[in-house]
């Protein structure tokens, strides 16, 4: 822990013994974890006062792509003791391909991780130079990345045809699309000024895409299920519901407690498996995680391949 003084002399590094015997009426600014303040003011012979002009410091807080060979590879601990240029900044979060890490003394820093700090503004600017660039919060979306990824996807879905005996299945450009998508926000997550898009257009397309299935979906099957069940009465109902529920239900269990699966890991799963983005939505809105997208993005791939060449298979084995 670093400790910041307007008296050069008068704090040490990290749990040090601290100096307060400056002359009656000196005033010494300190910033740092509350339990390390109270601990060394305590015991001296000093009062806390408020001075608003004295701690009017320009604070920044910023999150730092970490390039820097200096860096990566050391622990936290390390970095504090041999580089100076760290005091007075704390760190106050790692994020690791998007996802947040437990941070202690310990933990060790690697390249493609984004560290969040705050302190003095001039001191975090000195340490971004050092650890990588910064990233700052923007309400821009990066459309070059965003079109070429769904054209580049579209294309590859298009153009890739599996043999299958007398029968060719198309890849199609939905599974090609989901695979660029994948590889973009991979790159995101290890670049993250790749790709970048901002929570509120991606919470939009999120809740838009949701409304837009279930709208087109409703469209499109409404008149031939009225139909259907005029002709086949309720049973036709009630069979569509058993013979969907049943294998979620089972695939739940399963998943649960026989390989004993994150419950978000299986639920985006079996979002997957029905090619339900709709639901992988729902899921993800619900738990406020995006976890769920790991078990999507397997079972999605397969789901749609089945869905797609199934049709066709059952209608040749018919025939």
């Amino acid at each position: 822990m670093h400790l910041l003084a307007t008296i050069p002399g008068t704090i040490a590094d990290g749990a040090a013994a601290v100096d307060l015997a400056q002359t009656p009426g000196d005033i010494v600014v300190l910033s740092g974890r509350r339990e390390v303040l109270v601990e060394i003011v305590g015991g001296a012979r000093a009062d806390e006062v408020e001075d608003r002009e004295l701690l009017d410091i320009p604070v920044a807080s910023y999150g730092i792509f970490v390039t820097s060979k200096a860096i990566a590879g050391r622990t936290i601990e390390e970095i504090a003791r041999t580089m100076p240029e760290v005091r007075s900044v704390f760190l106050t979060g790692i994020t690791r391909r998007g996802m947040s890490i437990p941070v202690g003394s310990g933990t060790t820093v690697e390249r493609g991780d984004v560290v969040h700090v705050t302190g003095p503004a001039h001191a975090v600017t000195r340490v971004a130079g050092l650890v990588g660039q910064i990233v700052l919060p923007s309400d821009t979306t990066d459309f070059v990345a965003l079109c070429l990824g769904v054209c580049t996807g579209a294309l590859i879905g298009s153009a890739i045809v599996i043999p299958l005996g007398s029968l060719h299945i198309v890849l199609g450009t939905s599974i090609g699309t989901l695979i660029a998508g994948l590889l973009t926000g991979y790159l995101h997550s290890v670049r993250p000024l790749f790709g970048r898009i901002p929570d509120g257009a991606i919470a939009l397309m999120n809740a838009l895409g949701l409304a837009a299935f279930v709208g087109m979906i409703g469209i499109g099957a409404g008149p031939h299920f009225v139909d259907a069940l005029r002709d086949a009465g309720l049973s036709l109902f009630f069979g569509g519901v058993v013979v969907t529920a049943t294998p979620l239900v089972a695939g739940l269990y399963f998943g649960r407690y026989a390989l004993r699966l994150n419950p978000l890991l299986v639920l985006g799963g079996l979002a997957g498996a029905l090619t339900m983005t709709a639901g992988l939505a729902a899921v993800q809105e619900r738990s406020g995680s995006m976890v769920a997208v790991l078990g999507y993005s397997g079972t999605v791939a397969v789901g749609h391949i089945l869905l797609t060449t199934w049709g066709t298979v059952i209608v040749w084995l018919v025939a």
